[in-house]
């Protein structure tokens, strides 16, 4: 695989076509809004007003009221997940195809048509992953609870055996949807091919979702810089004693409201460029091993 091509065409391509760049944002569309509601409501409250909170017997109620909005919370940044995935693949595929000057609503669209293939294939590969690993971790508690934990140490180097695991859930995931984009067919047809494509260039994946990791790492690390220097700027105080409660939580609800949304947004990009970088992957390692599939075909009719 041309690693340099892909990364390079990616970030052209994400970069002249701003309209996919708009489409990752679908993805923090609920991180923003729920930074911006807690800081809100953080800057506006008191120390007081949140202790009598605490006592009342509303705080039940509200906790129930969370828990409900926490629930709707996760549904919808699924969804808009797999809305903002969708798009992101097919902006890079019809870019990579010659269509120039994309449109938000053209690319709306296209991309429509594919929202509950890919909430199937997200689901899919997810739940498909996770009863394979739980299988272990249930074993893991079992050994525990009868050893009184001493057991546990015995097991753990099995425990080192989830991070292949993770890999290939991570490249199954990446590559099924993918390929879901890039050939149109069903949830069952996307896996199906990425599976075939995993098979063929597994190694040169795995090399790329390092890769992809590691950009994905260093945006997490930019992220987390200048959060850090403020958490620290002001929690210092606090733990010495210098410094006001009220004022405290002002600060911090201002946090909240500012880097919430900012580190949501920062990560978008990034998920916005490594979607289209694995869309460009998948079509490149699909090219190869049919052409690996031909070139046995030939020999073995040769023989």
């Amino acid at each position: 695989m041309n690693y340099g091509n892909i990364l390079t065409t990616t970030w052209k391509t994400i970069w002249k076509e701003k309209t996919i760049l708009w489409f990752g944002m679908l993805m923090v569309i609920m991180p923003v809004l729920v930074g911006l509601m807690i800081g809100g409501v953080i800057i506006f409250t008191s120390v007081e007003q949140i202790e009598r909170f605490f006592e009342s017997d509303f705080s039940n109620v509200a906790t129930l009221i969370f828990f409900i909005l926490y629930f709707l919370f996760l549904a919808s940044s699924i969804f808009l997940a797999a809305l903002s995935y969708a798009g992101t693949m097919k902006g890079t595929l019809m870019a990579s195809q010659g269509s120039a000057g994309l449109d938000f609503s053209a690319l709306w669209e296209a991309s429509l048509p594919y929202f509950w293939r890919m909430l199937g294939v997200m689901f899919s590969v997810g739940f498909a992953f996770m009863l394979i690993a739980i299988v272990p971790f249930i074993f893991l508690g079992f050994v525990g609870a009868l050893t009184a934990g001493i057991g546990f140490l015995c097991v753990f180097p099995f425990m080192l055996l989830f991070i292949p695991l993770g890999i290939v859930a991570y490249l199954m995931l990446s590559l099924s949807m993918a390929a879901l984009i890039a050939e149109d067919g069903t949830v069952f047809d996307a896996i199906q091919r990425a599976w075939g494509v995993l098979k063929a260039k597994f190694w040169s994946l795995v090399l790329m979702a390092v890769i992809l990791y590691f950009i994905q790492v260093a945006i997490g690390m930019i992220i987390a810089i200048p959060m850090n220097a403020i958490q620290f700027a002001f929690i210092l105080p606090m733990q010495t004693g210098t410094q006001d409660p009220e004022i405290f939580l002002r600060l911090f609800g201002i946090l909240m409201a500012f880097f919430i949304p900012l580190s949501s947004i920062l990560q978008s990009l990034g998920l916005t460029y490594v979607n289209g970088a694995w869309l460009l992957s998948f079509l490149e390692a699909k090219g190869a091993a049919s052409s690996s599939s031909e070139m046995e075909n030939e020999i073995v009719y040769d023989a």
